[in-house]
């Protein structure tokens, strides 16, 4: 049952890889206010209470889900720790963290989903070239 799970997490982040290698493609913070960005993509004062709305939601999400993610690590850390290793509960908190940390990674992938769906394709791709290009952040 347990090997089941861990091959089913494991084929959900290798299917969910390359989308959240892409998450990162967006740059940081609330830079729909930033004058470098704002201009050079026409937003509009809707779109950037749209962003803004987004990105509060995404950033308590992804708080929520960190703060999960720490507790599920000590959980697990502490089953470890103990001298009669129980290793189908360290392996099901394992499994239980890795989901954790896939729905973040999703998350993150959702909310770069939302902002190409605002700003539409073509202001998308020069998002991300002024991004590249920009030097005011470093990228992660």
């Amino acid at each position: 049952m347990l090997n089941k799970s861990l091959a089913l997490l494991a084929a959900i982040v290798v299917l969910l890889f390359p989308a959240i290698c892409r998450a990162k493609e967006v740059p940081p913070g609330r830079w729909w206010h930033l004058p470098y960005f704002a201009d050079q993509l026409s937003i509009t004062d809707k779109e950037k209470d749209e962003l803004d709305k987004l990105f509060d939601y995404n950033r308590n999400r992804l708080a929520e889900l960190k703060t999960q993610m720490e507790a599920e690590k000590a959980e697990l850390l502490k089953t470890i720790d103990q001298e009669h290793l129980n290793e189908t509960s360290a392996l099901t908190k394992m499994t239980k963290l890795e989901s954790t940390r896939t729905l973040l990674a999703a998350t993150r992938f959702s909310y770069s989903l939302e902002v190409r769906k605002l700003l539409g394709y073509e202001r998308y791709q020069r998002m991300k070239t002024l991004y590249k290009n920009w030097h005011g952040l470093p990228q992660q």
